[in-house]
């Protein structure tokens, strides 16, 4: 299986993933500190804020220990559990304007990393509310499908934004493409690669001014 991230190309780049790493023990352990404030503890909104940034600093420490390893081995994923765990970061960061809706059916496992696969939709929820700047609906479903040779697991993301003419739609996965001012280009990309390492294939579907859907296939279980 082929690794979501690829082996560190030279020093400077390791240097990098390891400095990286410093400050988000730095900044995980300023966190704890000022979650034990007692302004913050008295105040639910501010606990859950402080909560959820320690939950997305764990994260980020976890890829980049992943980083080192690569995603190479996954674990059976019940779906239902993996979603549910995920919707308080998902309408965190979607923002007051957007409504988050979760659909999960009765589906089987996915043999793939869980934290890879939160990953991913974290970088699909996040390109669904930059397509919804005046807020709308981010929809995240997962049920069983039929595949071609086999039965699946196939999850939604899908918004009411501005979606893609056919020409961005046509270029939306290939690395480095961005319409965003400061955009990386990797987060569909990336997810791509992922989802491919995994046995699966993703799949997007939009209309200008209407929304965009992100279609990822995954193997079940046998």
């Amino acid at each position: 299986m082929t690794e979501i991230f690829p082996p560190l190309a030279n020093d400077a780049t390791a240097v990098l993933i390891h400095d990286v790493g410093n400050y988000i023990q730095i900044a995980m352990s300023a966190m704890r500190l000022i979650s034990r404030h007692d302004g913050v503890a008295s105040s639910h909104s501010l606990w859950a804020m402080v909560a959820q940034a320690e939950d997305s600093l764990d994260r980020a420490g976890a890829l980049i220990r992943l980083s080192r390893t690569g995603l190479a081995s996954g674990e059976e994923v019940p779906l239902d559990e993996c979603l549910a765990e995920m919707g308080t970061l998902l309408r965190y960061l979607a923002g007051p304007n957007v409504r988050v809706r979760l659909h999960v059916g009765i589906v089987p496992k996915v043999r793939v990393s869980r934290l890879g696969l939160q990953n991913v939709l974290v970088n699909l929820a996040i390109n669904a509310r930059d397509a919804m700047p005046d807020g709308g609906v981010l929809s995240i479903s997962a049920l069983f499908a039929d595949g071609p040779e086999a039965p699946e697991v196939e999850i939604i993301v899908a918004d009411t934004g501005t979606g893609m003419d056919g020409d961005v739609l046509a270029c939306a996965l290939e690395p480095r493409f961005s319409t965003k001012p400061t955009g990386s280009g990797m987060g569909l990309a990336g997810a791509r690669q992922f989802i491919e390492a995994a046995g699966g294939r993703i799949t997007i579907s939009s209309t200008l001014g209407r929304g965009t859907a992100v279609t990822l296939r995954l193997p079940t279980v046998v």
